[in-house]
């Protein structure tokens, strides 16, 4: 059963009342500590005066800091020990880690409680906040450790990318242009029209642009919810990507999702094109939108190496044996299929070659 989700601007005064709908004991409200100053704060005051002393309030640290094990367990043994019960409801407020990590909670605890998700970033409303899988990372890469639980409801304010930083905004939105290029070339031409690299939009532009993505994932969802035959092509560059963000972070590199994932999907679409599936006008159209339709200027990290990123991935959450296989582009809009499941084995000696041109050309960009 697919998740309500609750979409407006500055509609947090309509909260109480769907949350009204729900009895509950308690309402364990958790927000990334970079939230919690700009609207947490209102949010909790919202939620206490409609329901008072069932309300208790926990910050959580920013970004992936909180996605692993010692803050999985800490969360558990809090909600335990203040009281949380099969009808308590825990709402998560915050990015996709924040939420990741309450979520992967609640549907542990007791075998799964309900949780809801305000998600407060481009990325958690348009991506992350859709797919009902939540979890943490290990030492070994990104999130290796995770279930698949619905939630309650998601309520996407869109107020609230307003005062998000632009490189984060950009970084959201990269997924939208991955989901034109997988499954929908109409709505990649519709971007092309609407992205503005300077993001100069008004509550009503990033209200439309929000909703129509959002509606562009959940348009390949409806084919597979779990995301686990058809819905893997949601995983477009996230395999070079993933590999990308953690080696960056290992090497104390300032890299965001979307910005890995947009050195992927160029790396995949190289990848593609060397193995004969797409052309080369396909390739420089990743780059045009990416870069001068979004304007992602991000410099490829200096401390990834070819050997290094295949060693990565080779410990990806989408590893299926001991071959790495890929989510390649058959041409805009569709992705090759040859086995059924949407992955491809490549040649590592081929992956490595595609590998060495691409950061090569990274490098000289840079220097440029």
């Amino acid at each position: 059963m697919p998740s309500p989700l609750l979409i407006g601007h500055d509609i947090l005064a309509s909260l109480p009342a769907a949350l009204g709908l729900h009895a509950f004991d308690h309402l364990f409200i958790y927000i990334d500590q970079g939230i919690m100053q700009h609207h947490g704060a209102e949010l909790h005051a919202v939620c206490v005066a409609a329901f008072g002393d069932k309300v208790r309030l926990d910050v959580l640290p920013q970004g992936e800091a909180c996605k692993t094990f010692w803050m999985l367990e800490a969360l558990l043994e809090q909600l335990i020990a203040a009281g949380a019960s099969k009808r308590s409801v825990v709402l998560a407020m915050g990015g996709g880690a924040a939420c990741n990590l309450v979520g992967l909670a609640a549907g542990m605890l007791y075998r799964g409680i309900r949780h809801i998700e305000v998600p407060t970033t481009m990325t958690g409303q348009t991506d992350s906040c859709l797919s009902n899988k939540q979890a943490i990372n290990s030492r070994q890469g990104k999130n290796h450790f995770g279930i698949y639980h619905a939630p309650l409801m998601i309520w996407v304010d869109t107020k609230y990318l307003l005062s998000e930083p632009a490189r984060l905004k950009r970084s959201g939105l990269v997924e939208g242009i991955k989901n034109g290029f997988i499954f929908n070339p109409t709505f990649l031409d519709y971007l092309a029209g609407k992205l503005k690299p300077e993001l100069t939009y008004s509550a009503g532009e990033l209200h439309e642009l929000v909703l129509n993505i959002i509606r562009s994932k959940l348009e390949i969802l409806k084919a597979d919810p779990s995301e686990r035959e058809f819905g893997i092509v949601l995983e477009y560059g996230h395999t070079f990507g993933h590999g990308i963000e953690w080696l960056a972070k290992k090497h104390g590199v300032s890299l965001i999702h979307g910005e890995a994932v947009s050195f992927g999907m160029c790396i995949a679409a190289r990848l593609s094109r060397r193995l004969g599936l797409i052309s080369d006008d396909t390739v420089a159209l990743h780059h045009h939108m990416i870069t001068e339709k979004l304007g992602v200027t991000t410099e490829f990290p200096a401390s990834v190496t070819t050997d290094g990123l295949i060693d990565a991935m080779v410990s990806d959450n989408k590893k299926t044996g001991k071959q790495i296989r890929f989510v390649l582009l058959e041409k805009v809009g569709a992705c090759f299929n040859p086995e059924g499941d949407y992955l491809i084995g490549v040649d590592l000696n081929i992956v490595r070659s595609v590998l060495d041109d691409y950061i090569a050309s990274e490098r000289s960009r840079a220097c440029a």
